[in-house]
């Protein structure tokens, strides 16, 4: 199935909501209106059938045809039509007006400019004609002209915002690409690095033995001893690398069970905090003490908590503020304009060096570091993919060098 179809089957329910709204209002105004008692049964027998196969449409179309824009500008349109029969028939002016107008509130989630201002243009037409009547013409009043202003202003504001939905939308989809992009680099460095990882790790080990073996051997000679000091931490620096690089090929088996984020949490805040108080840097949390069940990993989650709070911890200085705190937020407007639904977000903040906007787009890129200490490099990016296996993502923000900077973990949360 393509994006473009998975995106129109999730806005299914969006668009269903919507007609079904429509119905109701159309319904209700044509009872509470019926002038001619001979007639008003036929008639209203027509537009429940029509609105309700119109649902029928939205419930069993394919997700290919609901994402294309023939099918969501028809839609509309039909709605403009049906409510021009419903009111001519009914002949109520304030509820004209309204119905009209929440046909073009609905035209915004075409997401698309051009769409939203062609049927606010007809929709205002059938406007004009639904207030037609024969042998007077249109309205002359102040208030009906006023009216239809009105529905030109809120469509212009609606085409503005399905512009910033869409650039919104867009923005959030060439991330994610990116994301995946980086995610399948790190899916092929895991299945890499397990094999070099295993293959490095007996030379190494016999680096790190004969270096100590020599050191015993000539004690007396400082410059020998510094220089076989020195090879025993690379080695060591390098054995850390290949652990990091075999947890990348761990990552591919998880083991999902029901957990609590905030117990790991508060795990990963535990495990740092130690490095934290010897480096005189604060630990601040919020919201760790309520409970947040979902179904993951608690062993790979508590990697990557801990993994941003040392990449924070190692941004400070000593006096340095770490704030951890855990929000969750429900399905709400978001959902409907970007198809996200409720989340948890845990804020990873400093108050430390920074990061440049040039780096800032590559913070999450394997082997990546501006750690003076020469860090691997993997720790980001190793977080990044354990929160993508369990459907979340990262969001990194900074507002440039010595300005600290902010992770955003946010992870699905259960219905």
């Amino acid at each position: 199935m393509s994006a473009s179809s998975t995106a129109a089957d999730g806005r299914r329910p969006v668009y269903f909501a919507f007609q079904g709204l429509l119905m109701a209002v159309l319904m209700l105004i044509f009872l509470t209106h019926r002038q001619d008692a001979a007639s008003w049964l036929p008639r209203f027998g027509f537009l429940l059938v029509f609105l309700t196969a119109t649902l029928g449409l939205i419930r069993l179309a394919p997700a290919s045809l609901l994402s294309t824009w023939r099918f969501q500008v028809g839609l509309f349109l039909t709605d403009g039509v049906l409510a021009t029969v419903a009111l001519a028939w009914t002949k109520p002016m304030p509820e004209l007006y309204l119905i009209f107008l929440l046909i073009i509130f609905g035209a915004a989630l075409t997401r698309s400019i051009a769409q939203s201002l062609a049927i606010a243009l007809v929709v205002s037409v059938l406007f004009l004609v639904a207030a037609w009547r024969p042998g007077r013409g249109l309205p002359v009043s102040q208030d009906f002209w006023v009216q239809f202003m009105f529905l030109w202003v809120m469509s212009a504001l609606l085409a503005v915002l399905s512009r910033d939905m869409q650039f919104a939308q867009s923005f959030r989809e060439r991330r994610l690409r990116d994301q995946v992009a980086a995610a399948e680099r790190l899916s092929s460095l895991g299945r890499l690095s397990a094999e070099v990882a295993h293959r490095i790790k007996g030379p190494l080990t016999t680096i790190m033995v004969n270096a100590d073996l020599l050191e015993a051997e000539f004690p007396d000679s400082k410059k020998a001893v510094a220089d076989l000091r020195q090879i025993q931490e690379s080695a060591k620096h390098c054995k850390e690398i290949l652990k990091t690089l075999l947890d990348l090929g761990r990552i591919e088996e998880m083991d999902r069970s029901p957990m609590d984020l905030a117990e790991a949490a508060a795990s990963a805040v535990g495990s740092v905090g130690r490095q934290a108080m010897k480096k005189g840097v604060r630990l601040v949390t919020s919201g760790l003490k309520e409970e947040a069940p979902m179904i993951g990993d608690p062993s790979l989650l508590h990697e990557a908590v801990s993994a941003v709070l040392q990449n924070a911890v190692d941004a400070v200085g000593k006096g340095g503020t770490v704030r951890v705190t855990l929000t969750r937020r429900s399905a709400g407007l978001e959902w409907m304009l970007f198809g996200s639904g409720a989340c948890y977000v845990l804020q990873v903040s400093d108050d430390g060096h920074g990061i440049a906007p040039e780096d800032l787009g590559r913070i999450f890129q394997p082997f990546f570091t501006t750690a003076k200490a020469g860090g691997s490099g993997l720790g980001l990016s190793s977080a990044l993919r354990i929160l993508q296996k369990h459907g979340g993502t990262i969001d990194a923000e900074s507002e440039g060098l010595g300005r600290g900077a902010s992770f955003s973990l946010v992870l699905p949360r259960p219905a």
